[in-house]
């Protein structure tokens, strides 16, 4: 009953929505869900759990991704599913692959983006905090009405909203990597 629920409020949801209903979104969630090998109904079920609206979603596959490592546990320097840091996180998803060799702090990868305006964030921009007192330490992607993903030492890999204290105390920047 609630996986019929959830795909009719998923259906009524696109199909009032006529630019994804014209333009076959459902096809394209399928399709997506298909190339990544994600459960279609558990993958919109998520949009729901972290407070997303799956159809102003522009990049499916990065959602796809995200799904995948959600509540893969924080650890320092780590860079696989059993337990990731922030900074990591961030390049596998920027990646789409598993790729473990590469690595940057968080300030590091403030160092390579274009300033953004708060005002002005788009899906996919990389938002920095400051967590330890000191520089930029913290790092995760944007993706849409205030929310973004990271990974961080209380929750692991996490959708959290930039408006919630903590996070909007911490807030140093936004940046997106050039040529974005």
């Amino acid at each position: 009953m609630k996986k019929m629920a959830l795909s009719l409020f998923v259906i009524i949801t696109l199909l009032t929505n006529k630019s994804y209903a014209a333009g076959g979104f459902c096809t394209i969630l399928e399709k997506v869900c298909q190339q990544k090998n994600v459960d279609m109904d558990a993958f919109s079920s998520f949009f729901q759990e972290v407070g997303l609206n799956i159809t102003k979603a522009a990049d499916l596959g990065l959602y796809t991704n995200i799904y995948k490592w959600i509540a893969t546990p924080y650890r320092l320097g780590g860079n696989t599913s059993k337990g990731i840091d922030c900074s990591n996180y961030v390049f596998k998803l920027m990646t789409e692959a598993n790729c473990t060799d590469a690595y940057a702090t968080s300030q590091e990868l403030a160092d390579l983006t274009e300033y953004v305006d708060r005002e002005e964030l788009k899906e996919g921009d990389l938002v920095f905090f400051n967590v330890n007192g000191g520089r930029i330490s913290h790092v995760g992607i944007y993706l849409q009405d205030g929310k973004f993903t990271h990974s961080c030492s209380s929750k692991g890999v996490t959708v959290s909203n930039l408006n919630d204290p903590y996070w909007n105390a911490r807030y140093c920047r936004a940046g997106k990597i050039s040529g974005k």
